[in-house]
């Protein structure tokens, strides 16, 4: 009986050295390559190297399309775009001294490895593409914010709106295809856009603080007696508080010195004109107008946003009109270019009556609303004629209005005014006035005085 037993023994021993002599003969020789009957994530991967294998899942996924379920209603969105963060490496490493016997028995091997997605911009976009992440009105989700309307410094709830926001969907996408899932059901609270900031966050505390300690001043802007207070949420815009002295934000600066005096500026209008022969006509005040000062308004914002004190700042203009009211008034220069005249009036008298000759065609005096911009005496006039030639004319008096051109007298080289001469032999753009004529103007005149040209 014992040398029964041992026989057994010894035949069971030489069975299976055979066995696993042949299983390694056959199958467990190549250690680099994976097993007969060998799948991952249900992928037959039998004979090929971890690498090779990658490259089989990869192309398995990016063949097939991801489905979305959204309101009973199914949307697909293709995969082929997808790139994989994956390795077969620790499936391969695994293999035991067994698995070359379980292959010689066709005993099938299964793993499942993670199949991450790298984000893809092109599959992104066709998420975005899908009917539901249509935004078009839909309502927006809003952050938790300090309102800076006001000083009290109110914070904001946040709010979720209706929005979707695609980057979840494709998270969501991501994570099913990541564990070899390919379909997702979805809900609006799974897809819509969350804010990123909420009242409890630490940002939103962080900013309360900020807000608190470095906008509590108060700047008042007083225009023509009208008070404005500067909203803390436009000092906000104009510096950066959070350094040890105050950042200033030289062009929100600039900005908003440009629109607050755009609110004040009666500039490029539209004036009611009573021309000398009766005639009702609208002018354009070209650079006629009020101006305010703005070069001084965000001179003055400068030294308060340093201080961070509240102050009141008075404003000034750097151009009025010349009657100080909101029209034209009764002191004016008034040409005609039809008529080839010029009329002046002080405090509604005519002090010159006189013809003139204007620009020549080409050369067109411009048309509307301007302002002496100074006057001077005896000077001469230098530029270029039509041919490229030189000139330089002696006037006794130069009162320009705009762009160069102005009024001046001409008795050096003219001896006629008005009539169709401007046609022939007009000037290059300004009015050419008798020498006599033009020096009383010169003397009547001054910086602002308005020119009325039709």
């Amino acid at each position: 009986m014992k040398k029964i037993v041992i026989a057994l023994l010894i035949s069971i021993i030489v069975i299976t050295g055979l066995t696993f002599g042949a299983a390694w003969f056959m199958y467990g020789r190549n250690p680099d390559v994976f097993l007969p009957y060998t799948r991952i994530n249900g992928i037959y991967v039998a004979g090929l190297t971890a690498s090779e294998a990658e490259e089989k899942l990869s192309q398995s996924v990016k063949d097939r399309n991801f489905r979305f379920i959204y309101e009973d209603r199914s949307y697909s969105v293709s995969m082929k775009s997808l790139n994989f963060d994956h390795s077969a490496e620790p499936a391969l490493e695994s293999r035991t001294i067994i698995d070359p016997v379980r292959s010689l028995f066709r005993i099938r091997k299964d793993y499942k490895i993670p199949m991450n997605p790298v984000s893809s911009d092109e599959f992104l976009d066709d998420i975005k593409a899908l009917p539901f992440c249509d935004n078009k009105g839909k309502e927006k989700t809003r952050d938790a914010y300090v309102d800076l309307s006001d000083t009290s410094f109110r914070v904001v709830k946040e709010q979720i709106g209706t929005e979707v926001d695609p980057e979840r969907v494709r998270d969501i996408a991501f994570a099913k295809i990541s564990d070899c899932q390919y379909t997702a059901k979805l809900t609006q609270d799974d897809i819509v856009r969350l804010p990123e900031i909420t009242e409890n966050s630490k940002e939103l505390k962080e900013r309360l603080e900020y807000c608190r300690d470095n906008l509590s001043f108060e700047i008042e802007l007083v225009t023509d007696g009208y008070p404005t207070m500067i909203k803390p949420e436009d000092l906000d815009k104009m510096a950066d508080y959070s350094g040890d002295k105050p950042k200033l934000k030289k062009k929100k600066i600039e900005k908003f010195a440009t629109k607050y005096a755009s609110g004040y500026n009666e500039y490029n209008e539209d004036y009611r004109f009573i021309t000398h022969s009766g005639r009702n006509i609208s002018v354009k005040g070209v650079n006629y107008g009020k101006v305010l000062d703005k070069a001084a308004l965000i001179s003055d914002l400068k030294k308060a946003l340093k201080k961070q004190k509240s102050k009141q700042i008075e404003t000034s203009w750097a151009q009025t009109t010349y009657s100080g009211g909101t029209n034209i008034g009764n002191s004016y220069i008034e040409i005609s270019i039809d008529a080839q005249h010029v009329w002046c009036y002080k405090n509604g008298n005519l002090v010159v009556d006189c013809d003139c000759v204007t620009g020549a065609p080409g050369h067109d005096t411009s048309k509307g609303l301007f302002i002496i911009q100074y006057v001077t005496g005896p000077t001469t006039l230098r530029g270029y004629n039509g041919d490229g030639t030189k000139y330089e004319s002696p006037v006794n008096c130069f009162m320009p209005f705009y762009g160069g051109q102005g009024l001046h007298g001409s008795g050096g080289w003219r001896s006629k005014w008005g009539g169709s001469i401007y046609k022939t032999n007009g000037s290059h753009g300004c009015v050419n006035c008798p020498d006599k004529a033009a020096k009383k103007m010169a003397d009547t005149v001054g910086y602002g005085y308005p020119v009325v040209i039709y």
